[in-house]
């Protein structure tokens, strides 16, 4: 695992490599291990809203996703995207992804090698995902993205993060801007808040974050793999 601004060694508490998602050539991120691919069903809410980008978005929405560990320490983009694409009916391991990702074990992941590789298989389905940057920072925005995704189009967008900064890793990991992804996939309007799995085994699993926290530890530069129709 390498530290974004200075590339020298990140130790987290237990001694492991994290793998690397970068949605630029500069940004990078990372996670842990995980099971075969699932095929997700929504749960839906009762309560909806109307919205510029939808009929109506619902207040609140969780898919019903089988969650994934990363097979490796450095798998986490592989993970991330292997539960992505379950939401959409495709089934692929995260091996299968890290290969044609070129996902290694010093390297991780880059955005410019995933993002290709994800639409490849969303394109027959009419779909594509692109790495915006407006959300660093901005709760609403943020929020408006993961609640379209999930909530207008069932589906479970990937998000890049810094690792040491989610709530659940306070304390337990050394360094800064260690780079990790997670996948999104519910929200609660009303709360604030976003659902996410972590698919990190130590401290991974789901989760439930504020949207104003969460988007103040996305990485700048691309931070999510939002999903929209071609």
């Amino acid at each position: 695992m390498k530290n974004r601004r200075t590339g020298t060694g990140v130790a987290l508490t237990a001694a492991v490599t994290v793998g690397v998602l970068s949605f630029t050539a500069a940004s990078p991120a990372y996670a842990s291990p995980g099971t075969p691919t699932p095929t997700p069903s929504p749960s839906p809410s009762s309560s909806v809203t109307a919205t510029p980008k939808g009929l109506f978005t619902p207040l609140k929405y969780q898919l019903n996703l089988k969650g994934q560990r990363q097979e490796t320490n450095y798998f986490c983009v592989p993970a991330s995207s292997s539960m992505s694409l379950s939401t959409f009916g495709v089934n692929v391991s995260q091996s299968t992804l890290a290969k044609q990702m070129k996902t290694t074990a010093s390297a991780g992941t880059k955005g410019r090698d995933a993002i290709p590789v994800v639409n490849a298989y969303l394109k027959s389905r009419g779909y594509k995902v692109t790495s915006p940057t407006d959300a660093d920072g901005n709760a609403v925005v943020l929020m408006n993205r993961v609640s379209g995704n999930i909530g207008d189009l069932r589906r479970a967008p990937v998000l890049a993060v810094w690792m040491e900064q989610l709530p659940w890793n306070k304390g337990k990991i050394k360094g800064t801007r260690v780079g990790h992804a997670i996948i999104a996939y519910g929200y609660d309007k009303t709360a604030g808040t976003v659902t996410v799995y972590d698919p990190w085994k130590p401290t991974g699993g789901t989760h439930t974050i504020k949207a104003a926290v969460l988007a103040g530890i996305l990485q700048p530069g691309g931070n999510m793999y939002y999903i929209s129709k071609l």
